[in-house]
């Protein structure tokens, strides 16, 4: 998978019908794993996923204010755009109330609410279907490989309670949020499909563009895969599957290890909960030293010294 798009502006809502938007979004999610997948089911999964999104009989509004270039919602106050699109990773769904009059922070507001909506659900149903595929592929080769696909197949769709997946949504929505405010890092994030998952034992991917020194506007495209776990006694054992996937060849051009005690995290989680759980997400409960030394580690090899140096200043706070 091609994860240099920096030439192709995104399809979004907005520039594209729906169907195209998901289309593009499922092309780019699936890359060449897309093969698996028979045309005809690919084309009723973007039919079904199009009904789904129309379909507003369930949906509820919220009251978004803005104000002095903040958003408030209810006593949250100070909110970025970040902060709000970022929040379903943690299961907080915020639709804006349709307004007559919107500022131009409200649209972009609502814009990406609604890419970032069809991009998850899409993304859900082909990665389903692309994990039941390859596990009927290595049935016959490898039943520990097409075991792997099919525990992926059986979670994905369905709201996960276990402690790794739960781990995993709030890093990228943490990096969702970062990707989102500081435009000026050029970053991107998605989670990787069913096949990088088991093949290349990466759990979602950052990719950013840096300018080259000396040279203006040019650019140079990076994509760094992230395998992310709160299993800290196993971090000798991924780091050899790491090893071995990286021989092997990924479509990447690296793959970092980030680990969060899960004792750590179950206690943010707590935490979190007990405070009725704020829009900011269990990320801000963590100790400060976690926060600052896994965001080191995230954008290890993508981002300049002093720019991660920063950032994971201004993540700890």
């Amino acid at each position: 998978m091609n994860f240099n798009t920096a030439e192709k502006p995104p399809t979004t809502v907005e520039s594209a019908s729906l169907k195209e938007t998901l289309i593009a979004q499922g092309d780019t999610f699936l890359g060449e794993e897309k093969k698996y997948i028979n045309p005809e089911v690919f084309e009723k999964i973007i039919g079904d996923t199009e009904k789904e999104l129309l379909d507003k009989t369930n949906d509820s509004k919220t009251d978004v204010e803005y104000f002095k270039n903040k958003f408030k919602i209810g006593t949250a106050e100070n909110l970025t755009i970040g902060d709000i699109v970022s929040a379903r990773r943690w299961g907080i769904n915020i639709d804006p109330t349709e307004k007559t009059i919107e500022s131009g922070q409200e649209k972009k507001l609502r814009k990406l609410i609604n890419e970032k909506k069809s991009e998850s659900i899409v993304h859900k149903h082909l990665n389903k279907e692309l994990a039941e595929k390859l596990s009927e592929v290595y049935s016959k080769k490898d039943m520990f490989i097409s075991s792997a696909y099919k525990k992926i197949s059986e979670r994905t769709g369905v709201e996960s309670k276990q402690l790794g997946v739960v781990a995993e949504q709030i890093i990228i929505g943490v990096l969702e949020r970062i990707a989102i405010d500081r435009s000026d890092l050029g970053l991107s994030v998605i989670e990787a499909n069913a096949y990088q998952d088991v093949n290349n034992k990466i759990d979602f991917i950052l990719a950013t563009k840096h300018k080259k020194r000396g040279v203006g506007v040019n650019r140079e495209d990076k994509s760094i895969g992230v395998q992310f776990t709160t299993n800290i006694p196993k971090g000798e054992y991924k780091m050899e599957q790491i090893a071995k996937a990286k021989e092997r060849g990924v479509d990447v051009d690296d793959i970092v290890y980030v680990a969060i005690d899960q004792k750590e995290l179950a206690g943010a989680m707590h935490t979190w909960e007990k405070d009725n759980k704020p829009i900011s997400g269990p990320w801000k409960f963590l100790p400060s030293k976690i926060r600052e030394q896994v965001t080191k580690n995230l954008f290890t090899g993508l981002l300049e010294e002093e720019q991660k140096k920063r950032l994971a200043e201004e993540e700890s706070k």
